[in-house]
């Protein structure tokens, strides 16, 4: 019973170390890879798309950041922060002018990124209303006192919070690779 067994693990052992010699065995050369005739792909972002980013980002830039700079609502107490608020406003009036002013010179983006029109758009449309609501706000202001100061500066802030772009850049072929080889990109995103 006992040589039986042996004489099973020797065959079994036998077996296993002729496989593995046979697949150490020299296998052929691949053949060598056919001639490319495409052209060499570049090595970075498309540069129109990369000035384009440059474009957007330079009117978008100050757009992202003035929320922080903003009085609150909950800052304006008395009829004398009253011009707190009237300065908050004309500063975030100025900055929507700057930057509708930038998205409006932005030449059209190239296929595949045309998309980027889209986002350009949506930006443009946002910050078209909101200077309008801010133009009002500032207007009514004088009248309104406290309790409208208040409130408009609550709902502006609100709206600059909870905006999202109708496209987000992820979805734009190229265009987060051209943002990153922007300066100007460098805090937008």
């Amino acid at each position: 019973m006992k040589s039986r067994a042996t004489a099973r693990i020797r065959v079994t052992m036998a077996l296993a170390a002729g496989c593995l010699l046979a697949a150490c065995g020299a296998n052929p050369p691949e053949p060598a890879p056919a001639p490319s005739t495409a052209a060499p792909s570049p090595t970075g972002p498309d540069p129109a798309l990369v000035s384009w980013a440059g474009g957007y980002c330079g009117a978008v830039k100050d757009m992202q950041l003035i929320v922080y700079t903003l009085a609150k609502g909950h800052e304006i107490k008395t009829e004398a922060d009253l011009p707190k608020a009237a300065a908050s406003l004309t500063k975030l009036d100025t900055t929507l002018a700057a930057a509708i002013g930038g998205l409006e010179k932005l030449p059209p983006a190239a296929p595949p990124a045309q998309e980027a029109n889209t986002l350009a758009a949506g930006e443009l449309a946002f910050y078209r209303k909101l200077r309008k609501q801010v133009t009002e706000s500032l207007a009514l202001l004088p009248k309104g006192g406290v309790d409208y100061a208040q409130s408009s500066l609550h709902v502006i802030g609100i709206d600059l919070v909870s905006h999202r772009s109708v496209v987000e850049t992820g979805k734009v072929p190229g265009l987060d690779p051209a943002m990153k080889a922007n300066k100007a990109c460098e805090l937008v995103g």
